[in-house]
């Protein structure tokens, strides 16, 4: 079912729920109302009466008749003295002989003034009072009145047909109201579907115009933040198969020329071995470059397994991964380090930080200092990589991040790498919610900076 009509079904099934709720709860208070009327005008005649009848009570039977037929025919109800045990005295209709005892549960109250009605099969309704009364000489006694309610059941029934009536009118007003708002905030989604079904694998656009800000707006939003990180993801893509192509292509045209020239120089033995080393030596860059190609595609997919790291994790990491190669140039190794406790992927993490301190070490002349410090700020820890070394120039700063990217001078300053290192530590960073800074001036040397959010 269509969401228009899931909500017009909704809010028309609330109105109706509302709607009798309403009819219920009037009808009853306009039924009590009306009752409470009857009742008290029914009380106040039987007073009124009283006033004449109990003058006669008990010795004159034949005037208290007299009485009652009288006031009887007036009111068009049925009269009846009952003495003080509740036994007939005298019947206006003249069909109960005295001291007949009566089985009606009005006379079992103990209130003074008692009104009720009841629902007969031979009479309909019927309005039953007793009114208690005490002559001048201490005698005690009531009057029994007995009186058709149709009239009033007449009226309720009237106005609770009048309720419905409007009630209705207001329902089918409310149900083509309620469609044409369903349709109206639904209006939007038809809008996001249609524009949703023209997004293809060869276009991916989405444009639509709201003006309302709500979840709605929220939501196209959302959508186009969507399609606009798809396009973006799509166009890297393109990108990264092109220069992957691209750098892939040139190690293997070195080796096939070196393949195609290697038979002549066969019985040249410097020559053959000088050739054979550059063969070695492209199809390690290769290698290396595939490597970290799959390694790229396996950071997105693989889930990371979060363990915790401390400062002295990554010293001793360090220290086992890099000392070596660091007194190779004569390069001292400083650590600065506050206690922090970092919650990573360790794995990852470490991965990432190996390929910015290698790059410290390798664009280093001999005799240099890098520098680790780890930083406690209020919301992140601060892992900074710090170096003298050759630097990068403004202009390459801002591709530093982009796969395969080199400048010419890490190019001219160290043959093997591949550009993927720095790409590598960004993807690392971004999957920990992290950023990655790099603060760096040509031939003075480089920092990289590593923000990591503090779990909370």
């Amino acid at each position: 079912m269509k969401i228009q009509y899931q909500l017009w079904l909704i809010y028309s099934t609330l109105f109706i729920i509302v709607s009798i709720s309403v009819f219920v709860v009037i009808s009853n208070r306009y039924e009590k109302h009306l009752q409470t009327g009857y009742e008290q005008l029914t009380i106040t005649q039987g007073v009124t009466m009283l006033d004449r009848l109990k003058d006669t009570y008990p010795y004159t039977p034949n005037r208290s008749m007299g009485y009652l037929r009288t006031f009887s025919n007036q009111l068009n109800t049925r009269l009846i003295i009952l003495d003080q045990e509740k036994r007939v005295y005298a019947d206006s209709f003249g069909q109960l002989s005295q001291e007949a005892s009566l089985n009606i549960s009005i006379l079992q109250r103990e209130k003074e003034f008692i009104s009720e009605f009841y629902n007969t099969q031979q009479y309909g309704y019927v309005q039953y009072t007793l009114v208690p009364f005490v002559t001048e000489l201490g005698m005690e006694g009531y009057l029994l009145m007995i009186g058709e309610a149709d009239q009033l059941y007449n009226e309720i029934n009237s106005f609770q047909y009048w309720i419905i009536q409007m009630l209705i009118i207001a329902v089918t007003i409310f149900f083509i109201v309620s469609y044409f708002i369903s349709n109206w905030f639904s209006t939007p989604i038809r809008k996001i579907i249609l524009q949703l079904k023209k997004i293809t694998p060869q276009k991916r656009s989405f444009t639509l115009k709201y003006k309302r800000k709500d979840e709605i707006k929220k939501l196209i939003d959302a959508i186009k933040n969507m399609v606009e990180e798809m396009n973006l993801y799509d166009e890297r893509q393109r990108r990264f198969l092109s220069t992957s192509s691209h750098e892939l292509k040139t190690p293997l045209a070195t080796m096939q020329l070196i393949l195609e020239n290697l038979p002549y120089v066969r019985e040249e033995e410097g020559m053959h071995t000088e050739f054979v080393q550059d063969l070695f030596f492209e199809v390690n860059k290769m290698k290396k470059m595939v490597e970290q190609l799959i390694e790229i595609n396996r950071i997105w997919d693989k889930p990371l397994e979060i363990e915790l790291v401390t400062d002295q994790d990554l010293k001793k990491h360090i220290q086992q991964s890099f000392q070596y190669i660091a007194e190779s140039k004569n390069i001292v190794i400083e650590y600065e380090l506050d206690t922090i406790k970092l919650y990573v992927d360790k794995t990852m993490f470490l991965r990432g930080l190996d390929n910015i301190v290698s790059n410290a070490i390798r664009y280093s002349t001999n005799n240099q200092l890098v520098k680790i410090r780890a930083k406690n700020l209020k919301e992140e820890t601060q892992i900074s990589i710090i170096d003298k070394g050759i630097g990068i120039a403004r202009e390459d700063v801002q591709h530093i991040f982009e796969p395969f990217y080199r400048s010419n001078d890490a190019t001219i300053w160290n043959q093997e790498g591949s550009g993927l290192g720095l790409h590598i530590v960004k993807q690392m960073v971004e999957m920990h919610k992290g950023r990655v800074e790099i603060d760096t001036e040509k031939n003075k040397g480089t920092t990289v900076h590593l923000f990591l959010k503090k779990p909370k």
